[in-house]
């Protein structure tokens, strides 16, 4: 049996690996470094004048290598997977490798500025939550087609001030990845999404109550990085660490919180609303986390169990 919610104050990233090893003992260069440098220079200008058909063919062909490269990986989250789900193990496999193949597209998505949403469900739910004027928590997970989702929504009337980490821990990367690729990568995503703040940002709580308390939308993923504080409980059949912010956000503004899922690529997309999450009053801030962490885990969890193969973060321990 798992316990119950517990905040503690560190720093740990969504996957609850340890803090990244010191760059000066890491390679100089690895194949995660070799492949991220063809999507940020070749593949990157060639997305600016090829179709989006020819895209996704670079992308099916490369496909075989990106499996191999997330091998072990994948035999990692098959058992995590068998345990979750109570599946068996050829279940599990085919699940890790659609993860890994959808997280793949969803990475040459972020190369493409047009998107095709066929459908956008439960928006009076959103709206509802608008109209209070306390603001909306967006509350997502790290599913592949969330960020064509919110550059569609953002030009459909619905920005939203996301939250990010800027130094995501991957220990596949060498010295050329950390010092050289990533800030490039991390420049990139802030052209592609200007409506950002990092949790590394020293205005970063201001940023995101200034923009609740404007009646605004900010997006938060539950399963993502933590800051210097971090909410542990159950979550999938193990211990997770989530981000205590989230919870101070929704006590202290009195915001409405309203999960959002967004499945496909971005040549067919859905997104989906759901009612806003009904949480509990309470006279602390621990006592805010024990009652209402399990309300914004069962949803996240409702989600996964819905699109297993959607979801990023099997194979990312």
């Amino acid at each position: 049996m798992l316990s119950s919610p517990a905040v503690t104050r560190a720093r740990y990233d969504a996957r609850t690996a340890p803090s990244q090893p010191r760059a000066d003992r890491a390679p100089l260069c690895t194949v995660h470094d070799l492949l991220w440098f063809l999507y940020l220079y070749p593949l990157r200008v060639l997305s600016t004048f090829v179709p989006r058909s020819l895209l996704y063919l670079i992308g099916r062909l490369a496909e075989p290598l990106i499996q191999f490269h997330w091998r072990r990986r994948s035999e990692k989250a098959v058992r995590w997977i068998m345990t979750a789900r109570n599946c068996t193990a050829s279940q599990a496999s085919r699940i890790a490798r659609q993860s890994v193949s959808n997280n793949m597209f969803g990475i040459l998505d972020d190369l493409l500025l047009y998107q095709t949403c066929t459908a956008m469900d439960g928006k009076e739910h959103l709206e509802r939550a608008i109209s209070s004027g306390k603001g909306v928590i967006v509350l997502t997970g790290h599913f592949c087609a969330n960020r064509v989702a919110e550059r569609y929504l953002a030009t459909a009337g619905y920005p939203m001030l996301s939250v990010h980490n800027q130094t995501p821990s991957n220990h596949a990367e060498g010295i050329l990845g950390r010092r050289i690729l990533l800030p490039r990568y991390l420049e990139f995503q802030r052209r592609a999404h200007p409506d950002v703040v990092y949790i590394q940002d020293a205005d970063c709580t201001l940023k995101i109550l200034r923009r609740l308390r404007s009646g605004g939308l900010v997006n938060i993923q539950l399963d993502g990085l933590a800051g210097t504080r971090v909410v542990e409980g159950p979550f999938l059949g193990t211990s997770w660490r989530f981000p205590a912010g989230v919870f101070d956000f929704a006590r202290l503004s009195g915001c409405a919180v309203v999960p959002m899922l967004c499945l496909g690529r971005s040549s067919g997309f859905h997104i989906r609303f759901s009612p806003a999450l009904a949480l509990a009053p309470a006279a602390s801030r621990e006592e805010f986390v024990t009652v209402n962490l399990p309300v914004f885990t069962r949803a996240l969890e409702k989600q996964i169990a819905d699109h297993p193969e959607e979801w990023r973060l099997w194979t990312h321990f």
